[in-house]
């Protein structure tokens, strides 16, 4: 038979449990009052009758007799009996009429049931001793008042447990049922998150316990989950989006051809610029996959020093034939310090795609400079150039993807370039800005924190964007 529900909840059996624990330390305290209580209250009494037992002892032989007769004539200001006997066990002074049978004579206490007028047996305390001249001598006490003390002590500590095994069955039962309530709560919020509420979030109150810190975690989990759900979707519908219209027109151009191709070189030359749009669809695909793959931090293996001089003076080199052939002055200085910890790969293509961008928008007898500055460890990249520039209301929407500025629709290009550049960017933790060269437009690279970069979760990406 399968235990009732309540039973199979961990809140119920957590209550249970605590509510066990608080009732078997209050018993164990209360048993450790009581135990102790009557220990004081026999111990004393035990004292009591050792020192007498002892201070008779030690008085001459001759007159331990008149001191016994002495003390019986002091009534009933003596609690205590002594009874002094002779070697045969026979009475010789005292209020102990025998020796009873069980008494060990070794100056111990013991307790020992003895007969009394009212034929009801009393409990006393006896201890004797045998004296060097053969005699016994025997002290004892009634404590039938001492076990009334403790049956009452005994009876006060029972009255007082009840209670407190009640509260205490209580408090963990409310203990037990707040913490089933909880998990209630977090059991109904994942539910809803599986059943595709990606926007729940488990309740956490801050600051928290141990529960709530671990709910802390679960939402950021899927804070990131969900950003990365929207960014998979949003390039899922940006790879539509954007392959629509290359492919679009590469079936146009087919069809086109094979209607109205009227030799086998127009033939040709409808082939090669369908192969051409192809090539676009495809660098589309490539370069959104990249993205993706930056966005979502999985790069970090490949972090190792880089020399940003040595990355940048490479990046100009490869440049240097491209900006000559157009009537474009390219500077770079890249001798200042700049070692920073990342991706070597990546940070060379940020150079290459600001590069080009530079070159591109810049027109015949303009110039294009890069420049290396700043501290060691805080190095500053800037690209500058004498082009038509960024309005500064589109400053920020240049980094979004497939995004394409009025001034540079005529000129080549997916409009996925900053958009890499900025998940490079966010991915070492570094910061991207522009600004106006009057004419012309200065992208600067603030390479900080570069050293923590590795170590740092990567930033959130906005769905479908690459915010900077």
């Amino acid at each position: 038979m399968p235990p009732p529900e309540i039973i199979r909840r961990s809140g119920f059996r957590w209550g249970l449990a605590l509510a066990a624990v608080l009732a078997a330390t209050t018993v164990f305290m209360s048993a450790m009052i009581y135990w102790l209580g009557s220990y004081a209250l026999f111990r004393t009494v035990d004292k009591s009758i050792v020192e007498q037992l002892e201070l008779l002892a030690a008085r001459p032989p001759d007159l331990l007799p008149f001191m016994i007769a002495s003390r019986m004539n002091q009534g009933p200001r003596v609690v205590t009996r002594v009874g002094l006997f002779g070697p045969d066990r026979r009475l010789l002074v005292g209020d102990i009429t025998a020796i009873p049978d069980a008494l060990r004579l070794d100056g111990r206490v013991q307790m020992i049931l003895s007969p009394s007028g009212t034929g009801e047996p009393r409990h006393e305390r006896f201890a004797g001793r045998r004296l060097p001249d053969g005699r016994v001598l025997v002290v004892a006490r009634d404590v039938e008042d001492l076990l009334a003390t403790r049956a009452a002590l005994l009876q006060a500590v029972i009255v007082a447990l009840i209670p407190a095994i009640l509260l205490s069955i209580a408090g963990g039962m409310v203990v037990g049922m707040r913490a089933q309530r909880r998990l209630v709560q977090l059991r109904q919020a994942a539910e809803r998150i599986v059943g595709g509420g990606l926007e729940e979030r488990l309740p956490a109150r801050v600051p928290g316990d141990e529960l709530d810190q671990l709910s802390a975690i679960v939402n950021r989990m899927l804070d990131r989950l969900q950003d990365l759900v929207y960014a998979l979707k949003g390039i899922g519908e940006d790879i539509a989006h954007d392959l629509r219209t290359p492919l679009t027109a590469v079936r146009a151009r087919l069809e086109r051809g094979r209607e109205h191709a009227a030799s086998g070189e127009q033939l040709l030359g409808i082939i090669d610029q369908s192969i051409a749009g192809i090539d676009q669809a495809l660098a589309i695909i490539t370069a959104l996959l990249r993205i993706a793959e930056v966005e979502n931090g999985r790069r970090y293996s490949a972090f190792a020093e880089v020399d940003l001089a040595e990355l940048v003076a490479e990046a100009g080199e490869l440049y240097q034939p491209v900006a000559e052939d157009k009537g474009i002055a390219l500077t770079v200085l890249a001798a200042g310090p700049g070692r920073v910890r990342g991706d070597r790969d990546l940070l060379l293509e940020v150079v290459v795609n600001l590069l080009d961008n530079a070159i591109k928008f810049t027109p015949p007898g303009g110039h294009v400079r890069v420049e290396l500055s700043g501290a060691a460890d805080r190095p500053l990249l800037r690209v500058a150039d004498d082009g038509p520039g960024i309005p500064e209301s589109e400053h920020e929407l240049v980094f979004r993807r497939f995004y394409r500025s009025d001034r540079s629709r005529g000129s080549v290009g997916i409009g996925l370039g900053l958009s890499l550049v900025a998940a490079v960017a966010r991915l070492h933790g570094f910061g991207l800005s522009l600004a106006d060269n009057h004419p012309g437009c200065v992208v600067e690279l603030r390479c900080w924190d570069a050293d923590a970069a590795g170590a740092a979760e990567p930033a959130q990406p906005v769905p479908g964007d690459a915010a900077v």
